[in-house]
């Protein structure tokens, strides 16, 4: 599902991953460990996207995709367990606002149904129905 290839990356004189290479692969569950400052969360960074490598390359299966919750402990204490789960996948989780702001509009126009038109069909697409269902199932 995801393959680290030659994953290298130096700050200064630096250097916290030399020539990586890891596999994850669909059915398992894995764990990152070290001691504090050993470059988990770079690693993170560098699987997401965030940041780049200076060498290699992370690739991600078409159609795949990778959800991180960050590090900040009280960033998403105003929400539910549920919506927190969901905004890892960020467009999904902005239709799904963008549609509700919509129907909760009291001068529901035509422009508003024509947007929320395209929104439904975009949700669609993105297996949007089943979010909350696939969320809790994560959790569980």
């Amino acid at each position: 599902m995801i393959s680290v290839s030659n994953v290298s990356l130096q700050y200064g004189k630096r250097i916290l991953f030399d020539e990586v290479n890891v596999k994850f692969t669909p059915g398992n569950c894995y764990g990152l460990i070290g001691a504090n400052g050993a470059g988990k969360s770079t690693f993170m960074k560098i699987l997401s996207g965030e940041i780049e490598p200076n060498k290699g390359q992370v690739s991600i299966l078409p159609g795949m995709r990778m959800s991180v919750l960050k590090q900040n402990h009280f960033e998403f204490d105003e929400y539910t367990v549920l919506d927190t789960v969901m905004m890892g996948n960020k467009r999904l989780y902005n239709i799904m606002k963008e549609k509700d702001a919509i129907y909760a509009k009291e001068d529901f126009s035509e422009a508003d149904g024509n947007k929320a038109a395209e929104l439904e069909a975009e949700f669609g697409e993105m297996n949007g129905w089943n979010a909350e269902s696939d969320a809790a199932t994560l959790l569980n």
